[in-house]
């Protein structure tokens, strides 16, 4: 299914063109299509084409749901297209199309984030305070924290994402262990770091 209704006529004809008993129907700003197919992995090949096709003249984002082998599994398809399609919306991913599968975890952070949301359950742990001391003082230690834990403790690589010098991310990641009050050594402390980073909202 791919968002909205500019899109609607051309992913109806391209699906046309690739078997005649497909079916495409726009709910809202959703355009959602059936195809029959032997597998979801050829699925995602028809939505690449398609999106290949138009380029980027129109903003347009395919989820793609599980086989269907009867009708009655045609909701389950649907609802896994629409969980794909809500983090290839979010700019959790550069991604233009994908399975449930492709993007399961960053599915599952929307839906946790949703739910923290509703219970008025936001944590409060180290990543909050280091974006209040950031916003505080202007500095990036929130950054530091995130590029150290993205490349594994590499600093060398670390440094060159946040295009700093070594020696000055190793004095930020000092400081960012006091402020954050974390054991950067304790496996389990690096975990709920890495999960509350994930839970941000993504940078526009």
């Amino acid at each position: 299914m791919a968002a909205g209704h500019r899109v609607a006529e051309a992913l109806a004809l391209h699906l046309a063109a690739i078997h005649p008993r497909t079916a495409a129907a726009a709910l809202g700003q959703v355009t959602y299509a059936v195809l029959p197919t032997s597998s979801d992995e050829q699925g995602l090949r028809v939505a690449e084409s398609f999106l290949g096709r138009i380029g980027g003249r129109v903003p347009a984002v395919i989820g793609v749901g599980r086989l269907a082998a009867r009708p009655v599994e045609l909701r389950r398809s649907r609802a896994d297209a629409d969980r794909a399609l809500r983090v290839l919306g979010s700019g959790r991913t550069r991604r233009r199309a994908a399975r449930l599968s492709d993007v399961y975890a960053a599915s599952l952070l929307e839906e946790l984030t949703d739910r923290m949301a509703a219970e008025d359950d936001l944590p409060d742990g180290p990543v909050i305070r280091l974006l209040a001391y950031d916003a505080e003082h202007n500095t990036a230690l929130t950054e530091t924290l995130d590029a150290w834990l993205s490349t594994f403790g590499d600093v060398a690589a670390a440094a060159a994402a946040v295009h700093i010098h070594p020696n000055t991310f190793r004095y930020r990641l000092k400081r960012l262990a006091v402020v954050a009050d974390i054991d950067l050594d304790d496996p389990e402390a690096r975990f709920e770091a890495m999960l509350q980073l994930r839970l941000r909202p993504p940078k526009s």
